[in-house]
């Protein structure tokens, strides 16, 4: 079978051994599974980056931002290159920010910010500046039969698995879902170091791991 959509739904139809289940149920034991390990950690397999302006005399970004964001990593300006600087540690929480700057009224180089609705400034801009983030981004839900899984081919067993274990939960047979448990969890902690963002030091904390000696 290739590692497609349609064909995971029907190898997990085969290894639950119920030809009765439905490819809704089946899709969407795979969707919840590869929803719920893309949600909870920051991995490169969605992590992306993009580029906005601050044109002179405004404090927000001027186009919008991505769909797909979910989360900032860092802001940096990138042009002018003279002034390029990461903005990273003056991110300010939106209560913060409208405590702090109410209204915005100064003019100059862009420093603190915060995120709500959209990346505000607490100053209007000198000038025009080129802004770079990287960001954590959702994953698309796989809904046509050709869909490839975000999850790649050589973890298809951690998906299998992770829809196995929610498919037992819904017929209430909890027994036979926590025999899986403890390969999703290893199957995981290796996915997540793999993957991990932090290339030198890839200790991972996988809630519900378990813990060699």
């Amino acid at each position: 079978m290739s590692y497609i959509f349609g064909d995971l739904k029907t190898k997990l139809q085969t290894q639950v051994g119920d030809a009765n289940l439905s490819t809704t149920i089946a899709g969407d034991a795979l969707n919840y599974t590869q929803q719920s390990i893309f949600n909870t950690f920051d991995i490169t397999l969605n992590s992306a980056s993009s580029t906005n302006t601050v044109t002179a005399g405004t404090n927000t970004f001027a186009t919008a931002l991505p769909t797909d964001l979910q989360r900032f990593i860092n802001l940096r300006i990138t042009s002018p290159v003279g002034l390029a600087v990461n903005l990273k540690n003056y991110y300010m929480t939106p209560n913060d920010f409208r405590d702090q700057y109410p209204a915005v009224i100064t003019t100059g180089q862009l420093s603190n910010w915060t995120y709500w609705t959209s990346v505000e400034f607490s100053t209007l801009s000198d000038q025009t500046y080129t802004l770079t983030f990287d960001y954590v981004k959702s994953v698309t839900q796989m809904s046509s039969a050709s869909d490839v899984p975000a999850i790649p081919e050589p973890f298809e067993e951690l998906l299998i698995l992770g829809a196995k274990i929610r498919i037992y939960e819904q017929k209430e047979d909890f027994d036979y879902a926590s025999q899986y448990a403890n390969r999703y969890a290893d199957l995981l902690e290796a996915f997540t170091t793999r993957y991990s963002t932090r290339q030198v030091d890839v200790q991972a904390n996988v809630p519900g791991a378990r813990v060699r000696v």
